[in-house]
């Protein structure tokens, strides 16, 4: 009783806004474990076990909340959704990845900053998302202090390694359209029908991972993915544990947020995994970084602080 007064304290604003930072959270795990499977197996055959473990776990959980193991949705609500996880599970993902050979992760990720900025501009003008003044300059704190985080938050990360390439910068900037392009297919989809988060999720992740096996079958991947998971099968380990955090919890938080708040908001609140995974880096994979990343932290926490209060 007293957890369902504390719930009616509150907002179904705020509570989209928490839900949206605890998708942050679990996005930060994710690619903790994701590593620990890439340096074992690879990271195409990690990024195609992660598509094809969320789908099944997925397909699992919605036995057991609906009775059925795939939606049965309107056509343009079930292709919205499942285009959603084609562009941005798929295609952003094969651009990003070849972005981070040519220029690395950092000045990639530092592109990606642009999602949340790109995808509120289009919410703005597809479905009239006019956010208040303090929350634009509370998103840019955030934004401002990621983009601090990622540009120069490591010691000597690609130093000698890594150059300013055209190409690199172009695919990085590729993989951001496609991420706000993605975020607005699934709006789109959800906002056609009600549907559970949960629902939502399955048929953007089985939109991922339709494309990714298909190109792996026919490019003949599978039987060295399945020979690295029979002389590493310790990997599956891993790669659950990854697809519990990000792909299945996160993601479902992530379609709620979409649903009950802005998604500029939305996309924001769950751009934070590289400030959230500093403190992963500095315990699990002794990884030091400067002051101005803990700058850039104080940064982005207060702007999330910020838009917190003003929801409450």
């Amino acid at each position: 009783m007293v957890l369902l007064r504390l719930f009616g304290v509150f907002s179904t604003y705020f509570w989209g806004q928490m839900a949206a930072l605890l998708a942050s959270v679990g996005f930060s795990l994710g690619p903790t474990f994701y590593t620990m499977s890439g340096r074992v197996i690879g990271s195409r055959h990690t990024l195609r076990m992660r598509l094809l473990l969320s789908t099944l776990v997925l397909a699992f959980m919605h036995r057991i909340l609906f009775g059925v193991w795939y939606p049965s949705l309107p056509q343009g609500a079930w292709w919205s959704l499942f285009l959603s996880g084609t562009v941005g599970l798929a295609l952003a993902d094969v651009f990003l990845f070849e972005a981070f050979v040519r220029i690395g992760p950092r000045l990639s990720m530092l592109v990606l900053t642009l999602v949340p900025v790109l995808t509120t501009a289009a919410a703005w003008v597809r479905y009239d998302e006019r956010l208040q003044p303090s929350q634009l300059a509370a998103m840019t704190l955030v934004l401002v202090g990621i983009a601090w985080v990622v540009g120069k938050g490591k010691r000597n990360q690609g130093q000698g390694v890594f150059q300013v390439d055209a190409r690199g910068v172009g695919l990085a900037l590729l993989a951001a359209v496609l991420g706000a392009w993605s975020a607005l297919l699934a709006k789109d989809g959800l906002q056609q029908v009600a549907m559970h988060p949960v629902t939502a999720n399955l048929i953007r992740m089985s939109g991922g991972m339709a494309p990714l096996w298909l190109v792996g079958l026919l490019r003949g991947a599978v039987p060295d993915l399945a020979c690295r998971l029979a002389e590493h099968s310790r990997v599956l380990a891993f790669l659950l544990a990854g697809t519990l955090a990000g792909p299945v919890a996160g993601m479902s938080l992530q379609m709620y947020a979409y649903q009950t708040i802005p998604l500029g908001l939305a996309s924001t609140l769950t751009s934070l995994p590289p400030v959230l995974l500093l403190p992963i880096s500095r315990w699990v994979f002794r990884e030091s970084f400067t002051w101005h990343a803990v700058a850039g932290t104080v940064l982005a926490t207060g702007g999330v602080a910020w838009l917190l209060l003003e929801a409450a």
